[in-house]
């Protein structure tokens, strides 16, 4: 059984290996043909975005990234069923079931989560007509730079802090640091993977000096270009347009 829901529901699989090299071949998001995502799927319900547990205040964030996502898939030709419908679907099965984890061992109870989620799926495609759902999470990635610039699923952004002496101290440099990506899966309504991709938005680490700092939470996800951006780069061939972030491969499982 794979592995979908965090605190909040399922969640999306994560760690699309980033910072790829020029001549790594380009990603296929797709794991069905498009004609057939054209064919079958016209609603497609979203799942609230997930982000990570430390994040403060991150309602606002979760509205915004919705709002980006709903107007790429009307963009589309699709119908986006709001994250509210399946969200109080999958509560209302999670407190009847008391939870799906041993109180004892913390494991999780397989048979009963799956259970759990064939039902909230026919729920949702009764009452919704989902013909698809689509999760979206925000996530902190490790990402390589290179003379100070950081290039990652589709974007771009320099690791300099600003002001004259704080860069020049700084030199040229190269190493690894964090960033914040958006991961989209939309599988069908049983469950099966159709589309996988990720769109880079900004740096969560940039250099000061020779000493990383975190990008201060207020200056996190304010940059509208760069919110859109990473929506279009993750959805943009789901809808039929033909940009598409350059991964090193396609995302890998992780449990949550």
């Amino acid at each position: 059984m794979r592995r979908r829901w965090t605190r909040w529901g399922w969640a999306i699989a994560a760690t699309i290996a980033a910072g790829c090299l020029p001549t790594a071949p380009r990603y296929n998001p797709f794991k069905v043909t498009e004609p057939e995502i054209r064919q079958k799927v016209k609603r497609v319900a979203l799942f609230p975005v997930g982000l990570p547990t430390d994040l403060d205040d991150p309602e606002p964030v979760k509205a915004k990234f919705e709002a980006l996502i709903e107007a790429k898939l009307k963009e589309g030709g699709f119908v986006p069923v709001p994250s509210q419908e399946l969200d109080a679907v999958w509560k209302r099965m999670k407190e009847q079931l008391g939870g799906f984890f041993d109180p004892i061992t913390g494991k999780r109870d397989e048979a009963k989560f799956k259970t759990a989620r064939e039902h909230a799926l026919r729920e949702l495609q009764a009452k919704t007509k989902a013909d698809a759902v689509l999760y979206p999470s925000i996530q902190f990635i490790k990402v390589n730079f290179f003379s100070n610039q950081a290039t990652w699923h589709g974007t771009s952004e320099s690791l300099l802090t600003g002001g004259f002496w704080g860069n020049f101290l700084t030199g040229q440099r190269s190493g690894t640091t964090t960033a914040l990506s958006l991961y989209v899966t939309v599988e069908d309504i049983n469950g099966v993977d159709m589309y996988v991709n990720v769109g880079g938005i900004q740096l969560a680490y940039k250099l000061s000096g020779s000493t990383f700092v975190a990008v201060p939470r207020p200056e996190l996800f304010v940059d509208e270009q760069r919110n859109q951006a990473a929506v279009n780069a993750a959805l943009n061939p789901f809808i039929g347009k033909v940009d598409l972030p350059k991964p090193a491969g396609p995302p890998s499982e992780r449990d949550n």
